[in-house]
């Protein structure tokens, strides 16, 4: 049985499933470590039940690591993910990531721009 709700990061982030993508969101404030990064892709394996889905990261005044922004882009959990920010900083970080993504990667501050994004890219893909 596949969760409906995930805790990870020693509660730093939570994790749910709506419509078919992952919903991530990281406490605003929040400094990430490469473990912190290692557990929060466990949480999505548990949460996908092991089949790569879209996600939603929203990473508001998050702080990540140069470990953990490498691990995070070397998942093969996700199709792609959609990062939700609200300043030019959270842009940055979210750039920062996505030097070595193995799958389609944004940034946005918009909630549904962000949705329908995600949406484009696993249309493309089927």
């Amino acid at each position: 049985m596949i969760p409906e709700l995930a805790v990870a990061a020693e509660g730093k982030n939570s994790l749910s499933v709506r419509a078919g993508i992952i919903e991530s969101v990281w406490r605003p404030g929040s400094f990430v470590d490469v473990d912190d990064a290692k557990d929060a892709m466990l949480a999505v394996e548990r949460i996908s039940g092991g089949t790569p889905m879209p996600m939603l990261s929203e990473m508001t005044d998050v702080e990540i690591s140069a470990a953990a922004r490498y691990e995070f882009a070397q998942t093969t959990g996700v199709l792609a993910i959609a990062v939700l920010g609200s300043s030019a900083v959270d842009r940055v970080v979210a750039a920062a990531m996505s030097r070595h993504t193995l799958y389609p990667h944004a940034f946005f501050t918009s909630r549904n721009a962000a949705m329908t994004w995600l949406a484009d890219v696993v249309r493309g893909r089927a």
